[in-house]
C-alpha cells in the first residue's frame, strides 16, 4: 500500500494530465521539462517533442518580447506574468491563449497555465447570435422545436412558448403539444407526426387553441433527421400565420362572392325563360363573345335537357349588330340545340343584321325565323 504522499503525487500527476487547461513547468531557462495532454488538444503537439523546447519557440514572434523578459529576468521571489498571447499550433496557425507564467524561486522554475482564450469570444459570439435568432423569431413569428425520437423529449424554442400563450415554468411533451391543435386537427398532426417518426417530412397549416383558448392558425412542419440509416431526432418548425390566413381566408370569400355575382349577372343578361309546357326562350342583348357564347349554349341545353324542350326559341331583338364571330356563335348555339332534338326558332332579327349575315354568307340551317318572339310563341303552341 502506497504512502500518502505517493497518493498525493498520484493525485497531483493524474488533476496535472486531465486538466483541459494548458498546464506547463518551465526550468529556470524557460525550457519545458513537463507538459500535460491539452497542449496537443490545443495545439497539436505532442508532449514528448515539446520537452527541452524554449517556452518561447511556440510563441508567435510577435509577442514573444514581454515572454522572452519575463523568462529571462527572472526576479528576486516570486512573480507572475498575466497575459493573453498568440501560440503556435503545430501547422504554424495561431491560438490565442490568456496566460499565466509564475516564477517560483524556491523551485527555480517556471509554472505556466493557459486557456484558449477564443472559448470566451466564442460564448460571446454564441450568445450575439442567439439574440439576433430569437429577436428574428419574434419579428417573423416563427419558432422551432425538436423531439429525440429515443427518448421523447421535446424542445421548444422561446417563441414557440410564446405562441402558444404557455405560463412559465410550462414542460411541453408530445402528448400535451399535440393536445393545442383544435379536434378537427388533432389527426391530421397526429398522423404527420407518426410519420415523421418513419422519415417523411410534413408541411401543414392548422388551427390550434392557445393556453388562453384563442384560436390561432399557424404553420406547422417537420423534418426527421437520420444516423445510421434510423430516424434519430425530429426538427421543424412553428410559425403564427394567424393575420395572413384570415386575410386569406377572407380574399377567397370576397372572390366567391365576385364569381357569385358574375354568374348572377351573366344570367340575367341572357336569362332562359320557360315560356310553356316545353318551350324555352332566350332573349339575347348586347355582343356575344367566345366566352358568353359558350357559357349562353352551355345553360341553354341543360334547360333543353331538364324541360324536356320541344321548341327553343333565340331571340335576337337585343343584338345591334354582329359580325363574322358573332354570326358563327348563334349558328353552333342553333345547331347545338338541334342536337337534342328539339326545334329552333329564331327572332328579332334586325334589318342591319339581317344584311350583316347576308354579307357574311351565315344562315341558320334548320332553324326557322319569324319577326317577333310573340310569333314564335304561337308557333310553337300550334305545333304542339
Amino acid at each position: 500500500m502506497g504512502t500518502a504522499r505517493d497518493v498525493r503525487a498520484l493525485s497531483y500527476e493524474r488533476f496535472f494530465q486531465t486538466s483541459a487547461d494548458l498546464l506547463a513547468v518551465l526550468d529556470r531557462e524557460g525550457r519545458f521539462v513537463h507538459a500535460n495532454q491539452a497542449f496537443r488538444d490545443v495545439l497539436g503537439y505532442l508532449v514528448e517533442t515539446l520537452l527541452g523546447q524554449p517556452f518561447s519557440a511556440i510563441v508567435h514572434p510577435d509577442d514573444t518580447a514581454d515572454v522572452r523578459a519575463f523568462l529571462a529576468g527572472g526576479g528576486e521571489g516570486d512573480t507572475t506574468l498575466r497575459v493573453t498571447k498568440r501560440l503556435l499550433h503545430r501547422d504554424l496557425s495561431a491560438r490565442t491563449v490568456a496566460l499565466a507564467l509564475r516564477h517560483v524561486a524556491e523551485d527555480e522554475a517556471f509554472y505556466v497555465t493557459g486557456r484558449a482564450a477564443h472559448e470566451q469570444g466564442d460564448a460571446v459570439v454564441s450568445r450575439r447570435r442567439e439574440e439576433v435568432l430569437q429577436k428574428m423569431q419574434a419579428t417573423a413569428r416563427v419558432g422551432g422545436w425538436e423531439v429525440d425520437n429515443r427518448t421523447g423529449d421535446l424542445y421548444w424554442t422561446e417563441e414557440t412558448y410564446r405562441i402558444h400563450e404557455v405560463p412559465p415554468g410550462f414542460r411541453p411533451v408530445i402528448e400535451t403539444a399535440i393536445n393545442f391543435y383544435t379536434p378537427e386537427a388533432i389527426p391530421i398532426i397526429t398522423a404527420a407526426v407518426q410519420g415523421c417518426m418513419r422519415g417523411e417530412a410534413y408541411d401543414l397549416e392548422l388551427q390550434i387553441l392557445t393556453a388562453t383558448g384563442k384560436r390561432l392558425w399557424v404553420r406547422a412542419s417537420g423534418h426527421p433527421v437520420f444516423e445510421d440509416g434510423q430516424v434519430i431526432r425530429l426538427i421543424g418548425a412553428f410559425q403564427d400565420i394567424d393575420d395572413f390566413k384570415r386575410r386569406e381566408l377572407e380574399l377567397e370569400e370576397k372572390l366567391a362572392i365576385i364569381e357569385e355575382q358574375r354568374t348572377a349577372i351573366h344570367a340575367m343578361s341572357a336569362p332562359i325563360i320557360q315560356v310553356w309546357d316545353g318551350v324555352l326562350a332566350l332573349p339575347v342583348v348586347g355582343r356575344l363573345d367566345e366566352a358568353r357564347a359558350s357559357e349562353i349554349t352551355g345553360r341553354m341545353l341543360s334547360a333543353v335537357v331538364a324541360h324536356a324542350a320541344h321548341h327553343a326559341i333565340l331571340d335576337l331583338t337585343g343584338v345591334e349588330s354582329v359580325d363574322e364571330a358573332t354570326a358563327d356563335h348563334v349558328v353552333r348555339i342553333i345547331h347545338s340545340i338541334q342536337l337534342l332534338g328539339a326545334q329552333s326558332i329564331v327572332t328579332g332579327i334586325r334589318p342591319a343584321v339581317a344584311q350583316t349575315l347576308i354579307s357574311l354568307g351565315a344562315g341558320f340551317a334548320g332553324a326557322r325565323t319569324v319577326s317577333h318572339l310573340r310569333e314564335a310563341i304561337k308557333i310553337c303552341m300550334r305545333g304542339k
